[in-house]
């Protein structure tokens, strides 16, 4: 079993947590979780088969306990690892959800858009109806032109990571990334990227995880080690958890310092506003992008007033293997996240599954996107 760490009972897990803030129900904070993972590493016999499994579902992955932890107590990995001596059908149906995003996405984004809502399996509900509008959107057009971007980039060679979504689902966002690389004079390196792994290692298969690694790290290491574009703030986030996995020390500096996101190349660019424009945009920040949120700086440098000031504590609700077995749960924290954008016209964020989650809640005439749709890209920068 993953180390427990030593929780000394500070509650600053319990501060954080948008899962106990949203149900009021301590035995679902961290640190009760903390505390039973203590309990079962020295009983293995403490929980029954069925409540193990259903304390593993109940967990958003978010990492903001780990973060305020002055212990550095990982409840998400003590989560996960539960997760994978109990997986159940649900483990198993998001693993091969993960596993063969290739085939199943679109057919599947395809198909909720087809079965109608009555007939819709109950627990699934809300999970079909995000797959459903990530695929077609919900009407967001651009509205921001590009009038000069930055050259300093200009003849590097680099990677584009797009992840799952951009390739399979959304494509107009890696057509957008590479788009925007080519203005930039950026060299686009080719190399067969998989999945980052990070919703494989939350929901606790570390094995296929870590297959997910090797892969990327091979195709990075082909490539001569080019900086990594990412365009997703949970794949950055998982590609940066690789650094534990290096043996040298110095190439898991490398990977580390290779990865960077999409809109710090566009940062010092200029852009103008069209008349489309809405009166007032909401951004979600998503939880793996607390620190160095280059998102936020893009779009509050290009935006300016008409952005609303997003709120760090709140979580989308999407949570992973979470949303198949506990939908219930991550509605009331999806509610909390929508009461934090009251005001907003047009919500965008930088990770695809805030993305799905959002757009498939959100209330009526509120569109939701991928910033990278708001870029008008049919005048030449």
């Amino acid at each position: 079993m993953t180390d427990t760490g030593n929780c000394i009972l500070c509650g600053k897990c319990m501060e954080v947590c948008p899962l106990l803030r949203a149900s009021g129900q301590e035995e679902l904070s961290p640190r009760a979780k903390a505390n039973l993972s203590a309990l079962l590493a020295s009983d293995i016999e403490a929980l029954q088969e069925k409540d193990a499994a259903e304390l593993a579902g109940l967990c958003l992955g978010c990492g903001r306990c780990k973060q305020k932890c002055p212990q550095g107590v990982d409840v998400p990995a003590l989560v996960a690892d539960l997760r994978g001596k109990h997986p159940g059908f649900r483990g198993w149906l998001w693993n091969k959800w993960l596993k063969h995003a290739r085939e199943l996405w679109p057919s599947t984004s395809l198909a909720a858009r087809l079965i109608p809502s009555g007939m819709q399996p109950e627990r699934l509900s809300p999970f079909l109806k995000a797959m459903q509008l990530l695929k077609s959107g919900n009407g967001l057009k651009p509205f921001v032109r590009i009038k000069t971007l930055p050259k300093n980039h200009a003849g590097t060679s680099m990677m584009l990571f797009s992840g799952c979504t951009a390739r399979y689902v959304r494509p107009e966002w890696q057509h957008t990334a590479l788009d925007l690389l080519s203005r930039l004079g950026i060299d686009v390196v080719k190399g067969k990227f998989g999945c980052c792994g990070m919703g494989l290692e939350c929901a606790g298969f570390q094995t296929d995880a870590a297959q997910m690694r090797d892969t990327n790290v091979l195709a990075w290491r082909k490539a001569g080690k080019p900086k990594i574009v990412t365009l997703c703030a949970s794949c950055h986030k998982g590609l940066a958890e690789y650094s534990k996995n290096f043996e040298d020390a110095v190439e898991a500096r490398q990977w580390i310092e290779a990865l960077t996101p999409i809109s710090r190349l566009v940062l010092q660019g200029c852009y103008v506003l069209t008349p489309q424009a809405p009166e007032w945009i909401g951004y979600h920040r998503p939880c793996h992008m607390q620190h160095q949120d280059t998102d936020h700086a893009f779009l509050s440098a290009v935006l300016g007033e008409k952005l609303l000031e997003p709120d760090d504590r709140q979580c989308c609700g999407f949570g992973g293997v979470m949303q198949l077995g506990s939908p219930e749960l991550c509605t009331q924290v999806n509610e909390r996240c929508w009461q934090s954008l009251d005001g907003a016209d047009t919500v965008l964020t930088g990770c695809s599954a805030c993305v799905a989650q959002l757009a498939a809640s959100a209330p009526e005439n509120i569109q939701v996107g991928h910033w990278l749709e708001i870029l008008d890209l049919e005048d030449d920068a």
